[in-house]
């Protein structure tokens, strides 16, 4: 009778030393390549393996045992030349460090450690390729020559991710540490079918496109329980960059993020800036984010094109973060600019859903800039909590990377043709706590800004609104100003359901020329 146990390839059987000196490269392709062809588990006992670039096949498991660890060697020269996708362009670049292409069926798991030797990379990040090593400068040169698609940065960006899941479905990922990545930490593209979960993510908070998950063009994608310490964005969704992207026409899209801690990085889950060819079904539950530049944020350009879409953030908490709610159509780019026409490349954000989030010590409630020719759309927020009392000094950051808008620390909204707020409290340290610019419709229903009353400026600002709704707030016991409208376009401003009559405290400016209060 044959055996149907799975079989059981221990990597010290095909010759690896686990030293931390020794090359085992060979040893553990090997046993990688043998199990590939008949299925089983690749066993990883503890030790330290030093490996070249490795490429895992077909049904197979790795389970690298706690008190191991893969440390990928510190040696440009033992990666070779591959295709892939660098920050949304197929592009010619240095072989991943731990590869998973066109596989099924694979697991990694465990408790123990794949090093990517991080800072090896990170040291030529800054330098001027004249002062690349010989050898590197003409491995830069190749990749220039073989791509056709370049961005106004080094080259240098084509360095290896950690791990890569490339044109693959049913794969697993759980219990490892994944750490100090010489490019992206782990970077899911053309896949379906993967689960991420109980992984432990570590990367230095100055490491160079040090992201810690990338979902790119892919699917069915499940985040859970894991640990991120990320030099970069912590949790980023892709889709491809401008006409390329478009082109390969491969969203991503039904992901689900939950029960996931991130301690440190530039963004806690973040959209784009990679969406031409969109992202849509995605659900963020359950989350914590601190010491993150931004919180949630979604970021694109005009010529990105794509549509992000159904988009579901839930039961999170965020501290200690510079700007939590994030939605930048002006990524690096001027936010006072004319329309400009529709076409393609024209992005599009909408049906975008926060609920029970609290946001503590930050420094700006909020930034929200469609595009004067598209307004992004569908936006609402319920039973969410922002403590924006923090002080702007405190990382001097641009909330959103948009060219020309200065730091603050009120709600801004811009270009946007519907946003709506649901028992929503907000602190700020001065007025307004939110400014709405070139608005359809602003809905506010049981707002509560504390203080307001105490400013001399006004708690909320529309200028070129066309219609404002307040319902269920109070009127203060004291005077100020609770809403000031202003600008040619705004033409309806209605209470209903209020505590006190709230249109004694209503300013108008002289630009209103066509303006129903009621």
């Amino acid at each position: 009778m044959a055996d149907s146990q799975p079989r059981r390839y221990d990597i010290r059987e095909f010759g690896a030393t686990g030293n931390g000196e020794t090359r085992d490269t060979d040893a553990i392709q090997n046993a990688l390549e043998e199990c590939a062809g008949s299925g089983g588990t690749v066993f990883v006992p503890p030790g330290e393996y030093l490996t070249g670039p490795l490429q895992v096949g077909d049904r197979t498991t790795i389970r690298i045992e706690n008190g191991a660890t893969i440390r990928f060697v510190e040696d440009y020269t033992a990666f070779p030349t591959v295709e892939s996708r660098w920050e949304g362009w197929d592009q010619f670049g240095f072989h991943p460090c731990l590869h998973v292409a066109n596989a099924s069926n694979v697991e990694i798991t465990g408790r123990g450690t794949i090093d990517g030797s991080g800072e090896h990379w990170w040291q030529f990040r800054g330098l001027p390729e004249e002062e690349y090593p010989d050898d590197l400068r003409e491995r830069i040169a190749e990749f220039d020559e073989r791509n056709d698609l370049q961005d106004d940065v080094s080259s240098f960006t084509l360095r290896p991710p950690l791990l890569q899941i490339y044109e693959s479905e049913n794969v697993s990922i759980s219990g490892v540490t994944l750490k100090n990545s010489p490019f992206w930490n782990t970077h899911v593209v053309y896949s379906e079918d993967v689960t991420i979960t109980d992984v432990r993510i570590e990367n230095p908070a100055d490491a160079p496109n040090g992201d810690g998950i990338d979902i790119d063009s892919s699917s069915y994608v499940r985040i859970s329980d894991t640990f991120i310490n990320a030099g970069d964005d912590a949790i980023c969704i892709k889709s491809g960059k401008d006409e390329q992207g478009r082109e390969v026409a491969r969203p991503a899209h039904n992901i689900t993020v939950t029960n996931c801690t991130v301690k440190h990085g530039h963004g806690g889950v973040v959209i784009g800036s990679e969406t031409a060819a969109g992202v849509h079904d995605v659900t963020v539950s359950n989350c914590t984010f601190t010491d993150t530049d931004r919180g949630i944020r979604i970021k694109s350009q005009r010529g990105r094109g794509g549509v992000v879409e159904d988009l579901h953030f839930d039961t999170i908490v965020m501290r200690r973060i510079a700007c939590p709610f994030v939605v930048n159509g002006y990524y690096f780019t001027p936010i006072d600019s004319d329309p400009e026409p529709v076409d393609e490349g024209t992005p599009m954000v909408r049906n975008v859903h926060f609920h029970n989030i609290t946001a503590r010590d930050v420094e700006s409630a909020g930034f929200f800039a469609g595009l004067p020719e598209r307004r992004f759309e569908g936006f609402t927020f319920d039973n969410v909590h922002i403590d924006a009392t923090r002080s702007l000094e405190a990382t001097n950051l641009d909330p959103a990377m948009a060219d020309g808008y200065d730091q603050r620390h009120r709600f801004f909204c811009k270009s946007v043709a519907d946003i709506s707020f649901s028992d929503v409290r907000i602190q700020t340290p001065d007025n307004p706590a939110f400014r709405f610019e070139e608005t359809d419709l602003v809905s506010i229903d049981g707002l509560e800004i504390e203080d307001w009353a105490s400013n001399t400026d006004p708690a909320i600002e529309v200028d070129s609104v066309e219609e404002t709704r307040v319902r269920d707030c109070s009127a203060p016991e004291q005077t100020g100003t609770f809403l000031e409208v202003d600008g040619p376009d705004t033409r309806r401003v209605s209470f209903a359901g209020n505590h006190g009559d709230l249109q004694e405290y209503v300013d108008i400016g002289t630009e209103c020329e066509d303006l129903t209060l009621e």
